[in-house]
């Protein structure tokens, strides 16, 4: 059954329930009312039988009217109710299909964090790096951390972070390394880098690096 045909059964059964508690108030539940009524009607004068149906038929009509106002009003009750149910289900549906498209960017998303960090390890990845610039490199750290729960890639993300510190290193080598972190394709970043100036050398720094990344539990 339809949504419309469940609304318009639902009007039919409260049609039908009034009348019939209406019937069961008036002529009693056996009709035992009615024939009472009728007995002492048949006794009354002609004339007061007269004003009996008149009576009667303004009683009549004032309840088709009652019943027929009464029936109006609950179909427009239920007219505005199917509106509404409506109207929700339209926006559900665009909800929906907003859902379905948000969910497969997020799944994207996932894929390609996934893609680009799924076989990085950290450790030799950094000791290539600073190989090849001839740094030397001190107290490597990696700590994985959680993402907070309002974030959706809390579920299937964790955050990197390392830290490294370098105990004599030049400006210029500094800028070249962090540019090599940042350019691996690895969604490396720098997060957090202090510079301090070494006694007797204006050429060179101790560098304490931290670098934030991603790892996926797929």
């Amino acid at each position: 059954m339809g949504f419309l045909d469940t609304i318009l059964d639902r009007i039919r059964k409260t049609f039908r329930s009034a009348i019939k508690l209406v019937r069961s108030k008036v002529f009693g539940s056996n009709n035992e009312r009615l024939d009472f009524i009728m007995d002492s009607f048949n006794k009354l004068p002609p004339q007061h039988q007269s004003a009996v149906l008149v009576g009667v038929g303004g009683v009549i009509f004032l309840f088709v009217v009652g019943a027929a106002l009464l029936y109006i009003s609950r179909v427009n009750a239920l007219s505005s109710e199917l509106d509404d149910s409506f109207s929700a289900y339209h926006e559900l549906r665009s909800l929906k299909a907003e859902f379905q498209t948000e969910d497969k960017r997020f799944e994207k998303l996932v894929s390609s964090i996934d893609k680009k960090t799924r076989n990085v390890k950290y450790k030799p990845f950094f000791e290539k790096i600073t190989k090849d610039l001839s740094l030397q490199m001190e107290g490597l750290n990696e700590e994985k951390l959680a993402i907070p729960v309002d974030n959706p890639l809390s579920e299937k993300v964790k955050e990197v972070k390392i830290t490294m510190r370098f105990p004599e290193i030049s400006l210029p080598k500094l800028l070249n390394f962090l540019v090599e972190v940042e350019k691996s394709g690895k969604l490396l970043r720098i997060w957090d880098l202090q510079i301090r100036s070494r006694y007797g050398t204006k050429l060179f720094f101790t560098a304490e690096v931290e670098i934030r990344g991603y790892a996926t539990s797929l």
